[in-house]
């Protein structure tokens, strides 16, 4: 019997939710790309100075600390936006949708 109730729980539950339409899910899938950004943007400038200055992890952001303060892991950040809302959006936005029309 108590299985029963759990499937009858689990059908009320799916049939109640409806599926985001493509722009929606695009606009959930930019958003969760621009929450993600602003922590990896500051690894990705550490990488990208790492290599640029052939030192290793410590040395570098030691350096972009002591000469350019906090706030230089985020230098930038406006292009990763920019980035991330055309190109991410639209692959996470996309995916369920075009799946589902398959």
């Amino acid at each position: 019997k108590e299985e029963r109730h759990t499937k009858k729980l689990k059908m009320s539950l799916q049939a109640e939710k409806p599926s985001p339409s493509l722009l929606q899910s695009m606009a959930l899938g930019g958003t969760s790309a621009l929450f993600a950004v602003n922590f990896t943007h500051p690894i990705e400038l550490v990488k990208t100075r790492m290599q640029v200055s052939g030192k290793g992890i410590g040395a570098t952001c030691s350096a972009v600390m002591g000469s350019e303060g906090i706030g230089a892991f985020w230098k930038g950040i406006a292009f990763a936006y920019g980035r991330e809302m055309s190109y991410t959006s639209i692959k996470l936005g996309a995916y369920a949708p075009v799946r589902d029309a398959l």
